[in-house]
């Protein structure tokens, strides 16, 4: 937001002796016009003058006293400012009197109608001027406050999304943690190579989800590689049951997303579509750029989410989570929809995310994307 940013003193000066010189002219001629000897110079420039009198009156009072007098009692700056502008005035005008005494030397009393009336107006000005600013000062002070709620409130959603994201990491770790652990177990005797390889994995797993809490968005590549060796751990598990079908558009990889965002989205795709069938299942997992987004999908030829697919989300199968991520992440601009498969069989989660600009290219359709049949084995 914004905040109005007033004109250099320079410019203030220059701008504020223009409009006094032409409001004084403007008085001169129209005194000028209704008087017996009609419009005379040196009229008119003595009207120039006296309005610059009371014009910087104003001005000098509201640059210099104001501002002094904001901690003052209203009554009381009032009283000032009154006095200020009157004593200013006139102090301008007997000077204006003194190098140009015409009005002196015709009549006296005429001298000090002119020095009262340049008082009167001086404080009529100046108390315009006095508002004005009063009420720029409250702009300004409430565009600070909403700035500053504005800040507060940022980084109340940074540890919004921090929390969950660290209640989610709580939730992954200890959930297949034990079933890895009997998996490797059972391992032991029967493949200690595979065994150990699994062991890496995990801790690879466990290492990248303590990376991601203090983290913010990371590529997709990472997230991907992070579901490759989650998927490695369950395809040992479930052996052939479990079949993994990858199509990532290469250009997309660089794509920032929040940590852990597939992970649970895939697990539930292991869990309530795979698992529950004897024969098993396919899960295919794709990211494309469409339009604006950047569009993940987790799609599995299982179970299905029957007819309430939000009851997973409701019953708080790690989705819920991700749904609420998304939100305060990206302010309602990103989406989480599930729903059957278009195949008929299974179901599919729809992830759209914001696409930053200069981070993924313009999409041509996902038929022009060169797809990959595997993720690369996650770094050592």
């Amino acid at each position: 937001m914004s905040r109005p940013t007033p004109y250099p003193l320079q410019v203030q000066v220059l701008l504020w002796a223009a409009a006094n010189s032409a409001a004084g002219a403007a008085v001169g001629l129209a005194v000028g016009a209704f008087r017996p000897g009609g419009i005379e110079p040196p009229m008119i420039l003595i009207s120039v003058l006296f309005g610059n009198v009371v014009g910087f009156t104003a001005l000098v009072s509201s640059l210099v006293l104001f501002p002094r007098l904001q901690a003052f009692p209203r009554v009381a700056r009032m009283v000032v400012l009154g006095l200020a502008l009157i004593s200013g005035a006139v102090a301008g005008t007997a000077l204006v009197l003194y190098l140009f005494p015409l009005f002196i030397l015709q009549d006296i009393r005429l001298a000090v109608a002119i020095a009262a009336i340049n008082g009167v107006l001086a404080l009529i000005v100046g108390s315009v001027v006095h508002v004005y600013e009063g009420l720029r000062l409250r702009l300004a002070e409430s565009l600070r406050e909403v700035e500053e709620v504005r800040l507060v409130e940022s980084r109340l959603k940074e540890q919004a999304a921090r929390a969950e994201l660290a209640a989610l990491q709580a939730r992954i770790n200890p959930h297949f943690f034990f079933n890895t652990l009997n998996t490797i177990s059972s391992l032991l005797e029967a493949d200690p190579a595979k065994a150990e390889e699994m062991v890496q994995t995990l801790a690879h797993l466990f290492r990248y989800t303590f990376k991601v809490a203090d983290a913010g968005p990371v590529p997709l590549d990472e997230e991907l590689r992070f579901v490759e060796g989650y998927l490695t751990i369950e395809q040992a598990r479930f052996g052939s049951r479990l079949r993994v079908v990858w199509d990532v558009d290469p250009r997309v990889r660089p794509a920032p997303v929040p940590g852990l965002l597939l992970q649970p989205i895939v697990e539930n795709a292991v869990t309530h579509g795979i698992a529950p069938l004897e024969g098993g299942g396919t899960v295919r997992i794709s990211a494309h750029r469409t339009g604006d987004f950047l569009e993940i999908e987790v799609q599995d030829d299982g179970a299905g989410f029957g007819d309430d697919p939000e009851r997973l989300v409701k019953e708080g199968h790690g989705l819920h989570n991700i749904r609420q991520r998304l939100h305060t992440l990206y302010a309602g601009r990103a989406s989480l929809h599930l729903g059957p498969a278009a195949t008929g069989r299974g179901s599919v989660t729809r992830l759209q995310i914001p696409a930053q600009k200069g981070v993924l290219p313009a999409s041509r359709g996902h038929g022009g994307s060169p797809a990959t049949a595997r993720i690369p084995e996650m770094s050592r």
